[in-house]
């Protein structure tokens, strides 16, 4: 336990984003990141944010590479809350780098580059995540390092995380040249004492009751599985759901057998399968299942294909968000989470989601 770290993150901040250079300021939503927690294996990572959030260099760029689901993401996140904490004064904003080059590809239609330009090279701190997705954007590569040349002028800090290794990238040499000029980090797998850690952090701060029998078989599945963090706690998540939708007290061994055993036989099945049939259940054209539209239903139905798809599919949070026109993983996850009250609270999302289930072929009611 002695070996471990942590980085108390603050518990939330309201992203402040400039406009443009001279113009307004825009909150987008609260980032609420739980503490990051590190074993030996990711020290190094862990000081280089230290010196990030304490200001104590000049600021440089850092590029981040690990697989989905080994907290890269949540460390990004909790580094950018951490360091506006401290700034309240200065402008920072996280992106990925698929929804950057969708901004950029609109600018470009619209004739409307000064207004891109103004946004992003006003930032004190810019994070952009998943830097893979736009391997064949070569024109928002180019875009992306004029950014970063006049984030440099002024001594801004740029933070790019993605799924590989800096040198695997087919990347234009003027942004591999700019990320090169930084620090290259990789996050590794939190070892089994890490994720123990994680987790008795998740039961005690949304103070889940589990039977010590049970929390012993899951952490020795998780391990069997070789199972990412993130993956981890999915899997716990779902458990715990089952907990709310049956009633019962706490999770117990039985919970957790279902659990893994659903993963050894699940079904194969597609977002868009997902979505037909949640639209069909609900009435509603497809097309405007997908569209940017923000009525109620719509964004409950979405919200709801959402948490199916993360349960029932392999596709990554971005995939998702790709097939609802482009929508970044922090959409598609508070989705997720606003479909989880709703399963708890609304007999309607309920019987959609029985609905999906069955028509789905899936091995389990979430009421069974």
């Amino acid at each position: 336990m002695s070996q471990i770290i942590t980085i108390p993150f603050q518990e939330k901040v309201t992203v402040r984003m400039r406009s443009g250079m001279g113009e307004g300021v825009v909150s987008t939503t609260e980032l609420r990141p739980h503490p990051f927690f590190a074993g030996p294996e990711n020290y190094d990572a862990c000081m280089v944010v230290s010196e990030v959030i304490r200001d104590s260099s000049a600021p440089f760029p850092i590029f981040i590479h690990a697989p989905a689901g080994y907290g890269k993401s949540h460390l990004v996140e909790g580094v950018l809350i951490a360091w506006l904490s401290r700034h309240e004064e200065k402008f920072g904003t996280l992106i990925s780098a698929q929804e950057f080059a969708r901004e950029w590809g609109t600018a470009q239609r619209m004739r409307t580059p000064e207004e891109f330009i103004g946004k992003y090279h006003a930032q004190d701190f810019l994070v952009l995540e998943d830097l893979q997705a736009i391997t064949t954007h070569t024109s928002t590569q180019e875009q992306l390092a004029r950014t970063f040349d006049a984030l440099g002028k002024r001594d801004a800090w740029i933070l790019v995380t993605a799924t590989q290794p800096l040198e695997t990238l087919a990347l234009e040499q003027g942004l591999l040249s700019r990320l090169r000029m930084g620090v290259c980090l990789e996050i590794t797998l939190p070892t089994v004492e890490t994720r123990e850690i994680i987790l008795h952090h998740v039961i005690s701060e949304k103070k889940i009751a589990i039977s010590s029998g049970a929390l012993q078989n899951f952490i020795t599945q998780a391990e069997s599985e070789e199972l990412s963090t993130g993956d981890m706690l999915f899997q716990f998540q779902k458990m715990d759901m089952m907990r709310k939708v049956t009633h019962n007290e706490e999770i117990a061994e039985t919970e957790v057998t279902q659990i893994f055993s659903e993963n050894a036989s699940k079904t194969v099945v597609t977002v868009k399968q997902i979505a037909q049939l949640a639209a069909k259940f609900y009435k509603i054209r497809l097309a405007d299942l997908r569209s940017k539209s923000r009525k109620t239903t719509l964004v409950t139905v979405r919200d709801v294909v959402y948490f199916m798809a993360r349960r029932y599919t392999d596709a990554t949070l971005d995939e998702i968000g790709t097939y609802f026109d482009g929508r970044d993983h922090t959409t598609v996850l508070h989705g997720i989470s606003q479909a989880e009250r709703l399963i708890q609270n609304d007999e309607e999302v309920r019987r959609c989601v029985e609905f999906l289930v069955q028509e789905l072929g899936l091995s389990r009611s979430l009421r069974s």
